[in-house]
This record gives structure tokens, C-alpha cells and sequence, in this order.
């Protein structure tokens, strides 16, 4: 176990924080394999990261991806996700919305499941389940996607249970706002047009956005991974742990 190289596997790996994760992982020494629905020739990750494509909303593609690992990673951190089309006007037809459950909620635990049945029991691993404020706070044309999210919350805690006794762990990152370069340029230029500083215009987006904020920039992705890699380090005890890096949005699915 003293040589043993970690190894971890991150959904939703061709942008966005999946995308920063895999590559931030795999440039400080761990063994990633990285997924998306994108072919390889347009995943823009290091030569390092073994990039696997996969349609997250086929069960059939899910458990494929499950079988190409002898043993469970050390880690998984599910980032992949699917939103409704941007023209949908909150009330997607009952394909598109049976896509979204299958993406944000059902493939991530079905793979877990998959993957723990080939877990050593003397190594302990983690399963990371990237989550969103946005299921406190839908509104008209957010409700699929936040009810997705919902959804993966409820069923992450249920899988949790299913970790006990198998020296494993399922833990929910909560996020809220996140930081990206187009949304950094698009406040930059807000920003210039007005003649004010960018951190101002931050601000008021995030207070405009959510009243309920208690944080005035965006959550940058270093954040994120520092938060994962800390719940990683906590051992079981992070069983059914929610980190919650949302901003301090409060809200109850009850």
C-alpha cells in the first residue's frame, strides 16, 4: 500500500469544474480517468488523463464504464451533468426530461454501485457527488434541473447507507455560483461599460441573484478541489457528509 498510486475517475470531465478537476488531479500525481459525452479528439485534457467517452443517459454505456476497471478508483467525483435547452420554456417534453434524471441522478449512483461491488475492502474509497444550490431555489424555468438535483441528494444519502461496512464513502459537495472565464468576461465588460470595478459588479450580480448570499464573488474552481480533496482525506467519517460550498443559501427540502 506504501507504493500504491491514487487513482480516481471524474465524470463530466470536458469542461467546466469536471474538466479543472481531472486535469488538476492528474498533474499532482494521481492516476485519472476522465469521461464525457464529447469524443476524445474535443476533451481538451492532458496526456495523462485516460479520457473515455460515454452517454451517461444509456444504462448500458454506464455499466460498461463500470466494468473497465479492475478495482473501484480510490476516488470518483461525479461533475458530469445535463441541463435543459436553453430555448425550453420550463416544461421540457418527457424525453428531455427523462435525460436530465438520468444524467444528474440516476448514472451517478448506478456507477457507484457498479464500482463498489470491485472495491478492495482493506482500501477505502470515495465517492464525491457534485450538487447545486439550485435545488432551493427553482424558479420558473429551473425546475427540471433542480429537481434532478433534488433527486441526486436524496438517493447520494440513501447510498450512503449502502457504504457502511464497505470501508467507503458517499459525500455531497453542495455548490453554489461558480467561477468561469466567459462568466468573468461577461461581468468584466459590465464592469467597464459602467466604470466601476469587476469585483463590484460581482457583487451585485450575486446579491441580485440570490438574496440569500453571504458571499461576494464567485466560487472559483481551486475551491472546489480543495473541498473534494478534503473530504477525500477524512476517511468514513465523511459518510454522508454534505460539504456545503453554496454561498450560505439556506433552504430545506422539507
Amino acid at each position: 500500500m506504501a507504493n500504491h498510486k491514487k487513482s480516481c475517475l471524474v465524470t463530466g470531465a470536458t469542461s467546466g469544474l469536471g474538466q479543472h478537476c481531472a486535469t488538476a488531479l492528474a498533474e499532482s500525481g494521481w492516476s485519472v480517468t476522465a469521461t464525457g459525452r464529447r469524443p476524445q479528439s474535443e476533451a481538451d485534457l492532458p496526456e495523462a488523463v485516460r479520457y473515455v467517452s460515454v452517454d451517461l443517459s444509456s444504462e448500458s454505456a454506464v455499466l460498461k464504464l463500470a466494468g473497465e476497471f479492475e478495482t473501484c478508483p480510490d476516488m470518483v467525483v461525479h461533475c458530469g451533468v445535463l441541463y435543459p435547452p436553453s430555448d425550453h420554456d420550463g416544461n421540457p417534453d418527457y424525453a428531455t426530461m427523462s435525460r436530465i434524471f438520468q444524467v444528474n441522478a440516476f448514472a451517478p449512483i448506478r456507477l457507484s454501485e457498479a464500482l463498489l461491488k470491485s472495491k478492495p475492502q482493506d482500501r477505502c474509497v470515495s465517492f464525491v457527488f457534485i450538487n447545486s444550490e439550485a435545488m432551493f431555489a427553482a424558479d420558473g424555468h429551473a425546475g427540471p434541473y433542480a429537481a434532478s438535483k433534488a433527486a441526486l441528494r436524496v438517493l447520494t444519502a440513501s447510498f450512503a447507507h449502502r457504504c457502511r461496512d464497505q470501508n467507503a464513502k458517499a459525500s455531497t459537495l453542495l455548490l453554489g455560483p461558480l467561477s468561469n472565464y466567459k462568466k468573468q468576461q461577461e461581468l468584466a465588460a459590465i464592469a467597464q461599460k459602467h466604470g466601476v470595478p469587476a469585483e463590484e459588479i460581482t457583487r451585485r450580480f450575486l446579491r441580485k441573484s440570490n438574496p440569500n448570499l453571504v458571499i461576494d464573488a464567485l466560487i472559483d474552481f481551486d475551491e472546489c478541489l480543495e473541498s473534494v480533496l478534503y473530504i477525500e482525506s477524512l476517511g468514513t467519517a465523511a459518510n454522508g457528509m454534505v460539504c456545503r460550498l453554496d454561498g450560505g443559501s439556506a433552504g430545506s427540502l422539507i
